[in-house]
């Protein structure tokens, strides 16, 4: 082999050496974030779901914002329906929540934790911007809070919680 090839040759080898430990690099750095993001979601979790086991309307705090959201008073997020722990259907029902914005770095962040007036514990991966900006208008039930938004019923303590529900599958 000619000196010149064989140069040619180590360059190959050490640009592809670069480029695998680059690609392994970028391949481990996902999976660590990854695993980072979901291991902060299921300590958010289960801090909320204890926090919202003890709640419920007789608590003073939810009580007025639950009365202030149906008498027609804009909160303070001002928007008709929806309060900081309380979202209030037309019909009177409400769920007591709590909602985790996501960051929209390709893994499933958002979520949506509530426990329901008809004793229902519910979670969706919605991303509620709408709602967040007040356009939506309120859902005549929860059953129909949970078909547009695409929550799902679970037992409020599971992981079961943690998994995507929106967009939903086609």
């Amino acid at each position: 082999m000619k000196p010149f090839s064989r140069r040619i040759t180590r360059a190959i080898l050490v640009i592809l050496i670069v480029l695998f430990v680059l690609a392994s690099g970028l391949v481990g750095l996902h999976v660590f974030a990854k695993h980072k993001y979901e291991h902060e979601r299921v300590q958010w979790k289960d801090r909320t779901l204890k926090r919202l086991s003890l709640l419920s309307i007789t608590n003073e705090e939810i009580s007025q914002e639950f009365f202030t959201l149906k008498s027609g008073s804009k909160p303070g997020l001002d928007l008709g329906w929806a309060g900081e722990n309380v979202l209030v259907m037309t019909n009177g029902e409400y769920i007591i929540y709590a909602f985790r914005h996501g960051f929209n770095n390709g893994f499933v962040n958002h979520l949506l934790l509530g426990h329901a007036s008809d004793g229902r514990w519910l979670y969706s991966t919605y991303h509620f911007h709408a709602l967040i900006e007040g356009s939506d208008a309120p859902p005549g039930s929860i059953n129909e809070f949970a078909q547009r938004y695409s929550a799902k019923e679970f037992d409020g303590k599971s992981d079961v919680c943690l998994q995507k529900t929106w967009p939903p599958e086609k």
